[in-house]
């Protein structure tokens, strides 16, 4: 392979994979100011400050039930793409592009985010009406699910029973993953359920890779 082709390749990665790729440099972004923004209003800070956002940051931010009642119901919705440490932040990437890239050679785009988002904002509802004003909720992991479910279907209706077995497989060793860091098990089961039933709507899907690059030269 020449240079000119690896150049190809790694261009066509990124092009490819548009929607895992912008997921994760949101939440990397997110984490990287929230990280900041804590280290700056900390003047007295040590390791686990540089690595664990504050609580004020995550209460702002984040969702917070009690400022969720309030009025700022956004939080909904931005708490997707907040993560309260960085253990909390690697364990979830790399489990967004384990279910993330296998999702995106079978959905568009728009069917990736729209799975992605309603089983994140699930996940988010439901953990406002089942746990106190008080609790905070961060992360991804709902709308990470929802890809795991959405991979499931796939494997299911292509009749992939190893592959099955193994996103069911490596699903168990995300929800231990996430149980250790202290994310709600109701958000990954709404989100679970969300990607198991979304992916039946929808009418089409992409074509596999031979079968488009045939129709772009006709």
């Amino acid at each position: 392979m020449n240079e000119e082709d690896r150049e190809f390749t790694f261009a066509s990665f990124w092009r490819t994979n548009l929607p895992t790729r912008n997921i994760f440099f949101t939440i990397l972004i997110v984490y990287i100011i929230l990280s900041i923004l804590t280290i700056i209003f900390n003047p007295i800070y040590d390791l686990i400050s540089l690595i664990t956002i504050s609580e004020d940051l995550l209460a702002t931010i984040g969702q917070h039930n009690l400022r969720v009642y309030e009025g700022h119901v956004y939080q909904l919705f931005t708490s997707i793409f907040v993560h309260s440490n960085l253990i909390h932040f690697l364990s979830n990437s790399l489990f967004l592009f384990i279910y993330g890239l296998r999702a995106e050679e079978k959905f568009f785009s728009w069917q990736y985010y729209l799975i992605f988002i309603i089983s994140g904002l699930l996940g988010s509802i439901l953990s406002l009406f089942a746990f106190s004003l008080a609790t905070i909720s961060v992360g991804a992991s709902g709308g990470i699910f929802g890809l795991l479910g959405a991979d499931l279907v796939l494997a299911y209706q292509e009749e992939k029973k190893s592959s099955l077995w193994i996103y069911i497989g490596i699903g168990a060793i995300f929800l231990g993953f996430s149980a250790g860091i202290n994310v709600n098990i109701l958000a990954h089961a709404i989100g679970l359920l969300s990607g198991l039933i979304i992916p039946l709507i929808f009418k089409s899907r992409k074509l596999s890779p031979s079968i488009e690059k045939n129709v772009q030269l006709e």
